[in-house]
């Protein structure tokens, strides 16, 4: 699995809170529920502070995940699994509760309770947000974990202030965590966002898709397959960075591709000007079709084409691969003619066009998969997923790279 090493962050951190917690003496004797609740908010607080640590997008740790859009579908589910964790928390607490006077530990529980509830079902569940305003009630996750962490330090019946594992374990997971929160917050958008330039050429290729081409201050090294976060510097236009696939380029100048789905997009496609500047992280990405085997599969879906594109038009073949490049009407296929055109220049090269406006959509379910072949999928989330499943099912062992990208 390449992504084994995320994995044992995750069971590893999880694994060691358990245990000091279940082995920890506490300072007066508890009835074992009251040991259960204190498990339970450990864990808690151990999920907020992966989550913080995730959000951090540190180039390591997303290695360790093999790409930042798998990191975000962990980063996700263990938001999930702590807020109800919190809520087991608080109803366990509800049961224990004979005294009713009312104490400032107990009124921080209620409040970091409701911000969670509130906070998570706005990052998760309400579509309506546009993406600034995501990352904002996202980000003041940090006043509920500053919140909770209070709560736990104050009405713990364990010693949380005494030199012991436990306390040591707490203490090293919430500061790290708590870091990484106010690095996202308060320094992420200046410490990495470190490649500068300028938008030098804008092509209209079709009615909703653009071609913009950026001339970097200096060179950015990447590997033909990967995105970046980009932030443009134009009036009226969002400041928050979004994530998009390289088209190509050297390295000096490079090149996006970008779809008008959004709010941010179309803006790009109606509105971007010449010489606007931008600023840039990056590059992520594990699409790197160089080290896939001698035979290749590639799936691509609309906008999804864009790393393949990176590839083809910067490197010469000398793997056999077959490609399957799904679109809607012909304003879609935007790279067409390019595709079929490299076919004919290249006897390795097969693509198959597959035009979702008048044909059915792309079935792979009894696609005689090679053994010892490489599987690339880029696309809208669903479809990479169902693609992924199915070869999946053809080998278990399947050399499977896809990118997903998706923040919410």
């Amino acid at each position: 699995m390449k992504n084994i090493k995320g994995i044992l962050l995750i069971v590893l951190t999880t694994a060691i809170t358990f245990t000091l917690w279940f082995f920890a003496i506490p300072k007066t004797d508890i009835v074992p529920l009251d040991r259960v609740r204190h498990i339970v908010a450990g864990l808690a607080l151990n999920g907020f502070f992966l989550n913080f640590l995730l959000a951090s997008r540190n180039k390591f740790i997303e290695g360790w995940f093999n790409g930042l859009d798998k990191l975000y579908v962990y980063h996700k589910y263990i938001a999930i699994t702590s807020l109800v964790l919190v809520l087991i928390h608080a109803a366990i607490s509800d049961q224990l509760t004979t005294d009713q006077t009312i104490r400032i530990s107990t009124v921080l529980g209620g409040l970091g309770l409701f911000l969670f509830i509130v906070l998570a079902a706005i990052t998760l569940f309400d579509k309506r947000l546009k993406y600034e305003e995501w990352r904002i009630s996202h980000r003041l996750m940090l006043i509920a974990y500053t919140v909770a962490l209070f709560h736990v330090i104050v009405s713990s019946k364990y010693n949380l202030f005494n030199l012991s594992p436990l306390s040591i374990w707490v203490v090293t997971t919430s500061v790290v965590g708590y870091l990484s929160g106010l690095y996202v917050i308060f320094f992420y958008q200046n410490a990495q966002f470190t490649h500068k330039g300028k938008v030098t050429n804008v092509t209209r290729l079709s009615p909703t898709i653009v071609e913009w081409e950026i001339t970097l201050d200096k060179p950015m090294d990447f590997v033909k397959g990967q995105f970046i976060f980009i932030k443009v510097f134009q009036k009226g236009m969002e400041k928050a960075p979004h994530p998009f696939s390289l088209s190509g380029g050297d390295g000096k100048k490079i090149y996006l591709t970008t779809k008008n789905s959004g709010d941010f997009t179309k803006q790009i496609y109606e509105s971007l000007e010449l010489d606007t500047r931008v600023s840039i992280d990056g590059p992520y990405g594990r699409m790197d079709f160089s080290k896939g085997k001698k035979n290749q599969v590639w799936v691509a879906g609309g906008i999804g084409i864009t790393p393949f594109m990176a590839y083809l038009k910067n490197n010469q073949i000398d793997q056999s691969i077959e490609m399957f490049y799904s679109y809607q009407g012909e304003a879609g296929g935007v790279y067409k003619d390019f595709l079929e055109d490299y076919q004919k220049k290249n006897k390795q090269f097969k693509v198959n066009l597959i035009d979702t406006a008048v044909m059915k959509p792309l079935d792979l379910k009894d696609y005689p998969l090679k053994k010892n072949s490489s599987v690339f999928i880029c696309g809208p989330v669903k479809m990479v997923e169902n693609y992924a499943k199915i070869f999946r099912n053809k080998d278990k062992n399947v050399d499977l790279t896809f990118e997903a990208f998706k923040l919410r």
